[in-house]
């Protein structure tokens, strides 16, 4: 991989797996920047391989890079951007949202604390079972969590596989956060964004489900997988509104949590579907 800085071309010559994921395994191998975050914990007896850090892609970008560590129930997130550490402690019942996204090989995680505040960070797909626990704790799951594999044998999802193969499967990130889909809804959509000679691409598609978790909207593009948990502890609002820019509505979820949220745009006709599962899911509360 090469860098331009200043007019200098600059070689990552590191092999491609220095910037996946690392476990460390002795506390010697966490960088000197984050170890003051998790000295407390450390002295406490947590085990260095509950932490992970995550190298900048290139060695000689102003990228991020970040360290994940759990001890207890508990969450420590660091982020150093240019000599500046963030840290962020996360408890039981601090989140409000937590967003999921993959892109090729690049995942994102990003975070909406109750305090207002909002962070993130990303990593290499290959190596996500390092960030197991982190997600599973930061999803209201114990860290050993082992979410479902396969849907239960129930004709609901067969006629989702029918659908769409896609969505079948990829719809079971819905199990990291809940241990059952109540119902769901499934859509598809058409991308505008493309002129016409690109519409042979896969079409986007919807899945909104109520866990006993909470709810979660998954959604399929070209672009990727991104998908919106919302713990239960939090009120949301699922609702049918106008697209932010252009033609036509989108369906979204959210909660009262500043920051991009994730919708999906509705076609002529699936607005009155959207309602009505809309109906259906506050008439269970």
């Amino acid at each position: 991989m090469v860098f331009l800085s200043k007019g200098k071309i600059l070689e990552d010559r590191r092999p491609t797996l220095a910037s996946w994921p690392k476990r460390m395994y002795e506390w010697s191998e966490v960088p000197a920047p984050f170890q003051p975050a998790l000295s407390d914990w450390n002295a406490a007896g947590m085990p260095p391989g509950n932490i992970t850090l995550v190298p900048r892609i290139h060695q000689y970008s102003g990228a991020p890079e970040y360290v994940t560590a759990w001890f207890g129930d508990e969450v420590c997130l660091q982020r150093l951007v240019n000599d500046h550490l963030e840290v962020w402690n996360i408890r039981p019942g601090d989140l409000m949202e937590i967003g999921y996204s993959i892109q090729l090989l690049k995942c994102t995680v990003t975070l909406w604390l109750k305090d207002g505040t909002r962070a993130s960070f990303s990593y290499n797909k290959t190596k996500e079972d390092q960030l197991y626990p982190v997600l599973s704790l930061l999803l209201g799951k114990p860290a050993d969590h082992h979410p479902a594999l396969q849907h239960p044998d129930a004709p609901v999802f067969a006629q989702l596989r029918q659908e769409s193969y896609a969505m079948h499967y990829t719809s079971l990130l819905a199990y990291r956060f809940g241990s059952e889909i109540q119902e769901y809804l499934f859509l598809r959509g058409k991308d505008r964004n493309f002129p016409y000679f690109f519409q042979h691409r896969p079409d986007p598609e919807c899945f909104c489900s109520m866990t006993d978790a909470g709810p979660v909207l998954i959604i399929n593009d070209f672009y990727g997988t991104s998908a919106l948990y919302l713990p239960k502890a939090f009120p949301c609002s699922l609702r049918v509104k106008p697209l932010p820019h252009g033609k036509g509505s989108g369906l979204y979820l959210n909660t009262q949590a500043e920051g991009e949220k994730l919708y999906f745009r509705l076609l002529p006709g699936q607005e009155e579907k959207a309602a009505a599962f809309i109906s259906r899911w506050f008439s269970r509360d």
